[in-house]
């Protein structure tokens, strides 16, 4: 997919609720911070243990943006790590890491495209987990819009592998502020979620008619 998508499931929080944003954000470039950095070398740093890298054997190389894996990071990053590996070794038939998922069929951009940071596929039960690295705000996994559009596009990927899946398990970790949440929902919740999706995304591609709604969530970030 070329650039990043408009209707991106890490921003869903906010054009879901306030559709007329996405024409309200155009032409600003996509900016980074410190913060992002370290979290995206977190990521690839967990990315390499859960593929089975050893994470000692990481501390003091680069990720690919060029942070230092540091020690520190390595201790954070394993609490998520070692709870995703034990819960796959304890339940799933399968564990995908940094699973790329199409979500075009919701978002109705072409050729869209979001990220998965683990895959879990046990049985019947469909498990999605994502790492946060953040310090400052702790996610609630209840109902998480990011994570339930990562969700339906494993559940279409996957529904002729695995299952068939009848319940969905979101996790959400965050290692450095000792939070680990976890909500389920049925597949048939979640598909209706599906639909709000859509409905979402047409009017959010309906500039410049698009309505703005703020709220708390959605303008946060």
């Amino acid at each position: 997919m070329a650039g990043h998508a408009k209707l991106s499931p890490s921003s869903a929080e906010r054009w879901m609720t306030c559709p007329g944003s996405v024409a309200l954000s155009e032409g600003y470039a996509d900016s980074s911070s410190a913060a992002a950095d370290e979290g995206t070398a977190a990521h690839e740093l967990a990315e390499r243990i859960l593929l089975g890298a050893k994470g000692d054997e990481l501390v003091g190389l680069r990720a690919q943006n060029g942070i230092e894996w540091t020690s520190d990071m390595l201790q954070d990053v394993l609490r998520y790590t070692q709870s995703v590996q034990a819960l796959a070794g304890a339940v799933g038939d399968a564990l995908m890491v940094e699973q790329r998922l199409p979500i075009s069929e919701w978002t109705g951009e072409a050729d869209a495209h979001g990220t998965a940071d683990a895959v879990i596929l046990a049985g019947t039960e469909l498990i999605v987990a994502d790492l946060k690295f953040g310090r400052g705000v702790v996610v609630d996994a209840d109902e998480n819009k990011q994570l339930r559009i990562y969700a339906l596009a494993a559940l279409r990927e996957f529904e002729f592998v695995g299952g068939p899946f009848e319940q969905v398990r979101i996790i959400i970790s965050q290692p450095r502020l000792g939070a680990w949440s976890e909500w389920t929902c049925t597949v048939a919740e979640l598909e209706a979620f599906g639909d709000e999706v859509k409905v979402a995304a047409a009017a959010a591609t309906n500039a410049p008619d698009a309505p703005l709604v703020p709220s708390g969530k959605g303008c946060k970030w």
